[in-house]
């Protein structure tokens, strides 16, 4: 028996050490794009193989295993789309979809990531760590000058150099990867905690857990990583739609929604900002504002830049975060106070669902309203939100390199400041991005879907949202193609048999505001083979300079 064992325990092992050196060779050796898509496919695959073989929680019902692999696969892909229904899973299962999320989610990717690129880094240098610490301090005191009699007066050592900027980035990624897993860490558990006694205390939420039998305990857990991630998969059939009455549950959600994705670089910038402040307090150590532009500058060239992101832009993209959803907000109360989307709610009730509904709408999709209800203007902002990258701005800001700054008589020299580096000079400009035709078509789809609000309702056959876009379009591309209208189409009899037919565009049917947004569409659109050289002459035009 003991040589059994002793066999079985040699097999484990040999299997263990065996898929070590294949993930490593895989890891190694992978272009990035096929490293994701086999990590991916690793994880869908697996989680797939365990919802097959769990058990569902209702003894007659048997979930197919098209439906099982489609909901592994928006678990591992944060999606959050479903086929089933999620009260008929079991909490085995729902355990399953959570540990997916969490694994696919763009910040334990970037995790593995950080780690993947540290180790590859010592690989590569195997001489690591010996006088790697010197050479940091000696690199911290070296000084760039753009004169050429200097450069040449005192030439510098290129593989000292190349060295210390290696064990700067590669110490910049530990860093990082070290903040990172704290910060995801601290998120959870918190966020898990203050959800379950949330759910614990207020009776309102406690009853609708009651009623579904779901424990408190995997609900918090689940929906704290299902925000988070933002995965959008939750225990209940109906998202967050069953608390819509809960605000404090909404707010916290929609604190871990932005803490996860949108504001991430921000939330990371202030986590490492506050961690140097108190290293300066208590180790005694002086490093302020550089360190921090050095830290971003440095995961930036590894191709971490999107985890840290420098000063100006942090505040860029928190301004751009902030206005985009107080527009959904704004958007989304004018065109449905009093409409059935918020039903039985009070004020401060509405104004939280628009909100939580707002940040839902750019990456998460957890919904705590019925979006069939929703104005069609506004889901046609939730359409151009989906297609808004999650660190997109309004503004982009551009590094002057060692130009003068304000100030300077504007020419000569540039001004050195105090640790002997040239001052940098930044611009910012407004971000090209908004000013695309796709960003126009989305505007003025909108636009058409609130002076043509009436129709919409009251004639959704004809007055559809895919019409109202393929008039859109067709206006822009200077096509003439049209849907038309129909009489055949009317819902209510009377109207029908007083309504006749005319062979003319569906356009032909809109209101005159209607009509006037396609006529400076249509013009757009005959000139689009300028519209490049527009918006960057818009884009010169509106440039802000900002010295640092």
């Amino acid at each position: 028996m003991p040589i059994r064992v002793h066999v079985l325990v040699s097999s484990a092992a040999h299997v263990v050490s065996s898929s070590v050196s294949v993930c490593r060779l895989v890891a190694f050796h992978l272009s990035p794009l096929l490293l994701h898509l086999s990590y991916f496919l690793a994880i869908d695959l697996l989680g797939f193989l365990a919802l097959v073989l769990l058990e569902p929680s209702s003894p007659g019902y048997r979930p197919r295993c098209v439906d099982l692999f489609f909901m592994s696969t928006s678990a591992a892909t944060v999606t959050g789309l479903a086929t089933v229904k999620m009260e008929d899973l079991s909490s085995s299962h729902i355990v399953v979809l959570t540990l997916l999320m969490l694994l696919g989610s763009e910040m334990f990717v970037s995790l593995l990531g950080l780690l993947l690129e540290s180790r590859k880094r010592r690989r590569h240098d195997p001489d690591h760590g010996h006088g790697s610490s010197s050479r940091v301090r000696s690199s911290a005191a070296v000084t760039f000058s753009d004169e050429p009699n200097l450069e040449e007066a005192n030439p510098p050592a290129p593989s000292s150099s190349a060295s210390s900027d290696d064990d700067r980035e590669e110490s910049c990624l530990a860093s990082l990867a070290v903040v990172l897993s704290v910060y995801m860490a601290t998120i959870l558990a918190v966020g898990s905690l203050l959800v379950f006694v949330y759910v614990a205390t207020v009776p309102s939420a406690r009853d609708v857990l009651a009623r579904k039998g779901i424990n408190a305990a995997l609900f918090s857990a689940s929906a704290t990583v299902s925000s988070f991630t933002n995965g959008g998969l939750l225990p209940t059939n109906e998202s967050m739609a069953v608390f819509a009455a809960n605000r404090g549950l909404l707010l916290l959600l929609t604190g871990q929604i932005l803490a996860g994705n949108t504001l991430l670089p921000v939330f990371l910038r202030l986590v490492v900002w506050a961690t140097r402040g108190l290293e300066r307090a208590f180790a005694g150590r002086r490093r302020g504002s550089e360190g921090l532009e050095s830290m971003a500058e440095d995961a930036a060239a590894a191709g971490f830049g999107y985890l840290l992101l420098p000063g100006l832009q942090a505040a860029s993209l928190a301004v751009t975060v902030v206005a985009v959803a107080a527009a959904a907000v704004a958007l989304l109360c004018c065109l449905n106070w009093d409409s059935a989307v918020f039903d039985g709610l009070t004020s401060g009730e509405k104004i939280t669902n628009a909100l939580f509904m707002a940040v839902n709408a750019r990456q998460a999709g957890e919904n705590s309203v019925d979006c069939s209800l929703v104005a069609p203007a506004v889901l046609v902002l939730f359409l151009a939100m989906m297609c808004i990258p999650a660190t997109a701005t309004f503004f982009s800001v551009h590094d002057g390199g060692g130009s003068a700054v304000a100030g300077d008589g504007g020419g000569g020299e540039p001004e050195p400041n105090k640790h002997g580096a040239a001052k940098k000079r930044r611009s910012l400009s407004l971000n090209s991005m908004f000013l695309t035709p796709l960003a126009c078509v989305a505007a003025v789809t909108m636009l058409v879907c609130v002076t043509e609000r009436r129709s919409l309702s009251g004639d959704p056959l004809n007055f559809s949202t895919f019409n109202v876009i393929f008039e859109v379009l067709s206006a822009y591309g200077n096509l003439g193609l049209s849907t038309g209208y129909s009489c055949s189409r009317l819902l209510r009899q009377e109207e029908a048999s007083a309504c006749h037919d005319k062979p003319y565009s569906f356009s032909g049917w809109w209101s005159d505001q209607g009509k006037l947004l396609l006529v400076l569409l249509m013009l757009y659109g005959r000139l689009k083979g300028f519209d490049k050289k527009a918006s960057q002459e818009l884009t010169k035009a509106g440039a802000l300079s900002v010295g640092e």
